[in-house]
């Protein structure tokens, strides 16, 4: 299972995507890519505190009106201007056939195949920004649970984690998105609304992770990482410095982008 992350003061649901079995041998290198929810709570030592861990690059999976409604309760911590910030949305959260198809959806690896079927071009932007990065990157949504889960688990099938070692990462991830409230779409009205949140008991849990579990390595059976990232627009250059962020030895280089 990937590490959780110590540090970073104020972070939510964040962990290193090091540390995962390969299936050819070995694990994830630590301390490349990062997972979390949405960074607004992060204090100004949680900044520094990633800075100190080596980010460079923040990859943000939000849409505009999602970030244009995010508040941050602690208005004192500055992201530090030093940081690359990416706004790759991964989805068009207007588009009717998007909302029909993965509406009912949105918490669930059932959404991952529309939502890569339909939007091969927002997820080769998210993948050249994560491809382009000069150092360690923090790729995020607003739960750091589904869109996160959805690019992370095609990133971690390019490297060659096992898929069991993916599901369990999503595991943990859709257990420590402990606050279920926030934007949310209502199929019944056919509108984005405010959810109030809500609270499972341990057993609703249990039961959610082992439905969302099955779909997410039905899911990940029938995919063909390289090939998507292909058809999503990127080279073999970029697919390469992907795959090295979490497989290379400490200290050799990534291949420069074209």
């Amino acid at each position: 299972m990937s590490n959780p992350a110590n540090g970073w003061d104020g972070a939510v649901n964040l962990r290193d995507l090091g540390g995962l079995p390969l299936a050819d041998g070995g694990t994830t290198a630590p301390g490349r890519v990062w997972r979390s929810g949405a960074p607004e709570p992060m204090t100004s030592t949680g900044w520094a505190e990633a800075l100190a861990a080596g980010l460079t690059t923040v990859v943000d999976l939000r849409n505009a009106a999602e970030i244009a409604q995010a508040h941050d309760p602690t208005p004192e911590a500055v992201r530090p201007a030093v940081l690359v910030t990416h706004r790759t949305p991964t989805e068009d959260p207007g588009d009717p056939h998007f909302l029909e198809t993965c509406g009912p959806w949105l918490d669930h690896p059932r959404s991952y195949a529309p939502n890569t079927a339909m939007y091969p071009h927002l997820l080769g932007a998210v993948f050249r920004a994560l491809a382009d990065a000069p150092g360690p990157v923090l790729v995020h949504c607003s739960a750091g649970r589904d869109r996160t889960g959805m690019v992370t688990a095609l990133l971690l099938a390019l490297a060659g984690v096992e898929h069991q070692a993916i599901a369990d990462d999503y595991e943990q991830a859709f257990r420590g998105a402990t606050d279920r409230g926030g934007i949310a779409y209502d199929v019944e009205r056919g509108a984005w609304v405010q959810h109030p949140g809500e609270t499972w008991t341990t057993a609703q849990v249990d039961v959610r992770v082992r439905e969302r579990r099955a779909a997410l390595l039905e899911w990940l059976a029938g995919l063909d990482p390289v090939a998507y990232l292909r058809y999503a627009g990127l080279d073999g250059r970029r697919l390469t410095n992907l795959r090295d962020r979490l497989r290379r030895a400490a200290g050799r280089p990534a291949a420069p982008a074209s």
